[in-house]
C-alpha cells in the first residue's frame, strides 16, 4: 500500500533485489536500496524478522518548490560508496532542478543506534522540506504496532511488545551544534486510510499524534531561504534507537544525541581501524569484509544473505544460517585476523548440531532449524543432509585452533560438536569405508555421493585426528584411518587418469557422473589442507597420507582443472567473463543461452583461480589481473552478487552474498601470501603488519 502520492519504483529483470549498502553490528542490521531506501532492519538477532517488511515506504523524501521528489532513480545522477568504519555516503545530484543531496548512514559499534546525516542545497529564495518516513512492520508483521510523538521530549515512538523504536531530529550534526526540533511536524496515520498525507501546495503533512494497527509516521523539516546570494543549505540528522523499552531506547537515543553524527562516525572509524589495522573507504577488500561482518549475528550465526527482495517471487528467502556458507565465511575472516566470529560461529554449532551428529540444510539466525527442500523419503540409514556443511565446519575448527591456539575453546566444544560431527563423518560411510554415503550436493540439488563432499569428509577427518591427537583424545586414530580410506576411495572410484575426477556417483545404480561441476575446483585444495596438517602433526599415523596416493590425486587434479576450465568458463565476447557452477546451470538461466553452461558465479570463479594458483596453473599475475574482474561485476558500492548473467552481465540473485565476498576475501589473502599456515601465535604487532599487507597490497583498478 502507498501513501497519496504513491512513490515506489522496482525493475522486473532481478535488479530490485540488490541492495546497494548493508551496515552492522551483531545486533542491528541495516540494507537500503539504491535509492537510498531502508528495506531492512533487523534488531536485535540479525536475519531474524524485519522490522520493515520489503522496507519500499521507508524513504527520505525532498519537497521543493511545491512538488516532492524520491531520492535516486533516472531523475537523478547518484554516487555511492562505503565510508570510514560501518558508514555509508550517497550523493544525488537533480539532472533538471538546481538541487543536490549529500548524505550519509553509519551505525555506532556498540549499541543499535543508526544515523543519518542529510545536507539539501539549493537555489536561493527556493522553499524545501526534508521528510523522514518510517512504517515499520514491528516483528515482521503488521499487526499490532502503535506509533505516537511525544511533544515534550520531541520524540516519535514505534512500538510492539518488547521492540520500541525511538526517532529524533535535529538541526546541524548535534544537539550543542543545532537544536531539537520539538515543533516541526510529526504526523502518524493508519495505512487504511491512505497513510500520512503530503499536502504538495504547502509541504504540510496531515495525520494524527497517535495511531494503531498497521501505520506510517513522517517526521519532517522545512525551510524557507531568505534570498541568499549563494546556494544555501539545509541540514538535519535523523537518530534511531531500538531497544526492548522505552527507557532502553531512549538511552540510546540521549548517547547519540550527545555524539551527534560525527561522533558516532569517528567511533566507529576507530573501532575498524583497530580491527583491520587499516580502514581505507575504497578499498574493495576492506567493503568485503565489512560486507561478511555485517551478516555476523552477535549469538554466531552468519547470514548467507539479509537481502529480502526476493522474497516476492519465492516467499522465502537467503536470510539463513547455510553451514556450508558460514563456515566458508568464517574461516575467511579467520584469515583475516579476525577469529572471534569463528569463535563465536563455532559455539553456534556445538548448540545446533542435530542428536545424529550432523547439520541440517539450514538454520535461522537464532539457531531454529530453516526451512528446506531436502526429501525425507530415503533407504534406511540415510539422513536428508549435506554431509559437506558438517565437514565444513570441522574444518573451521581445526583451522581456528591453528590460527588462535585457543585450546581451552576447543575443549569446551570437543565433545559437543567436534567429536560428535566426526564421528558421524567417520561412520556415514558405504563400499567398506571408501565411499560416503549417498547426501545432497553442494548446490542442494540432488543426491549422490559426490567427490567435494567426499573430499572435504576426508579433510575434516583428518582434522579432527589432528584436533584430538593435540587435545590428547582417543580418537585420533580412528579418524585418521577413516580419512585415509575415503582419499584411497577418491582415488579409485571417482577419478580416472585421463579425466580426473568425475562429479560422483548416481544413486541407487553408482554410476560415474562426469558432469563438469565447478566444486570439483575444491578438491585440491582440501588435498594441500590434508598435507600441510599432516606434515606438522607428530602422530606417524598421519603419514600414511603423505607419498604416492597425494601426489596421483594432485595429478588428477590439475587434469579435472583443465577440463573444468574448458567446460565452465562463460564468454561475453571475446573475453572470459567467469565460471558456471556446472554445465546446463539453470538457475537464474537466460533465456535462449543454450550455448552457455550457466550463469557465472563469483564463488566458483574465486575457486577456478585458487585452486588454479594452488596447483601452479596460474601465477600471481594471472590472479591479480582478475581481481578487476570481481570489480567490475559488483555494484557501485562494492556489493558483490551471487551471480551475474552469462549474457549482459548484470548481477542476479541476491546482493549482497557473504558467501562471494569470503571468497574474493580468500582469494586476495592467498596471494598475498597471508595463508597462516604457522601454528605459533602471533603477537599484535605482527598480525597488524599482515593485515596491512592484504589491504595496501591489493589491486585496485580505478
Amino acid at each position: 500500500m502507498r501513501n497519496n502520492l504513491g512513490f515506489y519504483s522496482t525493475g522486473s529483470d532481478g535488479s530490485h533485489y540488490m541492495r546497494l549498502c548493508v551496515l552492522g553490528n551483531g545486533s542491528l542490521f541495516l540494507g537500503f536500496d539504491p535509492e537510498a531506501r531502508t528495506r531492512e532492519i533487523f534488531w536485535p538477532v540479525v536475519g531474524l524478522a524485519n522490522h520493515v517488511g520489503d522496507g519500499a515506504d521507508n524513504a527520505c523524501l525532498i519537497w521543493y518548490e511545491g512538488a516532492f521528489y524520491q531520492l535516486g532513480g533516472p531523475s537523478w545522477h547518484t554516487q555511492a560508496r562505503y565510508g570510514k568504519g560501518m558508514s555509508f555516503d550517497w550523493v544525488f545530484r537533480h539532472k533538471r532542478l538546481p538541487l543536490s543531496v549529500d548524505m550519509s548512514d553509519c551505525v555506532d559499534p556498540y549499541r543499535p543506534v543508526w544515523a543519518r546525516t542529510v545536507k539539501v542545497a539549493f537555489r536561493p529564495a527556493a522553499k524545501v522540506g526534508l521528510y523522514f518516513r518510517q512504517h515499520y512492520h514491528l516483528g515482521e508483521n503488521t499487526v499490532g504496532e502503535c506509533g505516537f510523538y511525544d511533544v515534550s521530549a520531541g520524540r516519535l515512538y514505534h512500538y510492539k511488545g518488547n521492540i520500541w523504536v525511538a526517532v529524533a531530529v535535529i538541526l546541524g550534526d548535534k544537539v550543542d551544534g543545532g537544536h531539537l526540533l520539538h515543533k516541526t511536524d510529526v504526523a502518524v496515520a493508519k495505512m487504511r486510510d491512505g497513510g500520512v498525507k503530503l499536502v504538495p501546495q504547502t509541504g504540510g503533512i496531515q495525520g494524527r499524534p497517535i495511531e494503531h494497527g498497521l501505520i506510517e509516521s513522517i517526521y519532517s523539516v522545512r525551510r524557507e531561504a531568505q534570498g541568499e546570494p549563494t546556494l544555501s543549505t539545509l541540514q538535519a540528522t535523523y537518530f534511531t534507537a531500538f531497544g526492548s523499552t522505552r527507557q532502553e531506547a531512549d538511552f540510546g537515543l540521549d548517547r547519540a544525541l550527545e555524539s551527534g553524527f560525527e561522533g558516532i562516525r569517528t567511533r566507529s572509524a576507530k573501532y575498524w581501524a583497530g580491527k583491520l589495522g587499516c580502514d581505507r573507504p575504497r578499498c574493495f577488500y576492506t567493503t568485503s569484509v565489512k560486507v561478511v561482518v555485517s551478516h555476523c549475528d552477535s549469538g554466531g550465526g552468519i547470514l548467507a544473505s539479509c537481502d529480502t527482495g526476493i522474497m516476492g517471487d519465492f516467499r522465502d528467502h537467503y536470510r539463513y544460517v547455510w553451514p556450508r556458507d558460514a563456515a566458508m565465511c568464517a574461516s575467511a575472516l579467520l584469515r583475516c585476523g579476525l577469529p572471534e566470529y569463528a569463535r563465536r560461529y563455532l559455539a553456534f554449532c556445538s548448540k545446533t548440531l542435530s542428536e545424529h551428529g550432523c547439520f541440517w540444510q539450514r538454520y535461522r539466525a537464532d539457531g531454529t532449524r530453516g526451512s528446506g527442500w531436502h526429501t525425507p523419503d530415503l533407504p534406511r540409514g540415510e539422513l536428508p543432509v549435506q554431509a559437506d556443511e558438517t565437514a565444513l565446519s570441522l574444518i573451521t575448527v581445526v583451522e581456528y585452533l591453528e590460527h588462535t591456539r585457543d585450546f581451552d575453546f576447543v575443549h569446551d566444544i570437543y565433545h559437543t560438536f567436534v567429536a560428535k560431527a566426526a564421528r558421524f563423518l567417520q561412520s556415514y560411510r558405504t563400499q567398506g569405508g571408501l565411499l560416503v554415503r549417498p547426501s545432497f550436493d553442494l548446490w542442494e540439488e540432488r543426491r549422490g555421493i559426490f567427490t567435494f563432499t567426499q573430499a572435504v569428509s576426508a579433510a575434516a577427518l583428518m582434522g579432527s585426528a589432528k584436533l584430538a591427537w593435540m587435545l590428547h583424545q582417543g580418537d585420533y586414530t580412528g579418524f585418521c584411518e577413516a580419512g585415509c580410506e575415503l582419499l584411497e576411495g577418491l582415488y579409485s572410484q571417482l577419478s580416472n587418469e585421463e579425466l580426473g575426477f568425475c562429479r560422483g556417483l548416481t544413486v541407487p545404480d553408482l554410476t560415474q557422473d562426469w558432469t563438469e561441476d565447478a566444486s570439483l575446483f575444491m578438491v585440491p585444495v582440501m588435498l594441500d589442507k590434508i598435507e600441510q596438517w599432516c606434515r606438522k602433526a607428530p602422530a606417524p599415523v598421519f603419514a600414511r597420507t603423505i607419498g604416492p596416493l597425494a601426489k596421483r590425486l594432485k595429478s588428477r587434479s590439475a587434469i579435472s582443472w583443465r577440463r573444468l576450465k574448458q567446460a565452465l568458463m562463460v564468454y561475453a565476447g571475446p573475453e572470459p567473463s567467469g565460471i558456471a557452477r556446472y554445465k546446463g546451470d539453470w538457475y537464474w538461466r537466460p533465456e535462449g543461452s543454450h550455448g552457455l553452461p550457466g550463469n557465472p558465479w563469483l564463488v566458483t570463479t574465486a575457486w577456478y583461480l585458487i585452486s588454479g594458483y594452488q596447483l601452479r596453473l596460474l601465477d600471481k599475475a594471472e590472479i591479480t589481473a582478475w581481481l578487476s574482474w570481481f570489480r567490475k561485476h559488483s555494484l557501485e558500492s562494492g556489493i558483490l552478487p551471487e551471480q551475474i548473467d552469462g549474457f549482459t552481465q548484470e548481477p542476479r540473485s541476491v546482493a549482497p552474498l557473504t558467501w562471494s565476498h569470503a571468497a574474493y576475501i580468500d582469494l586476495v589473502n592467498l596471494i598475498q601470501a597471508k595463508r597462516w599456515e604457522n601454528t605459533k601465535p602471533e603477537g599484535p604487532q605482527i598480525r597488524r603488519k599482515r593485515r596491512n599487507s592484504a589491504i595496501q597490497g591489493e589491486y585496485r583498478p580505478e
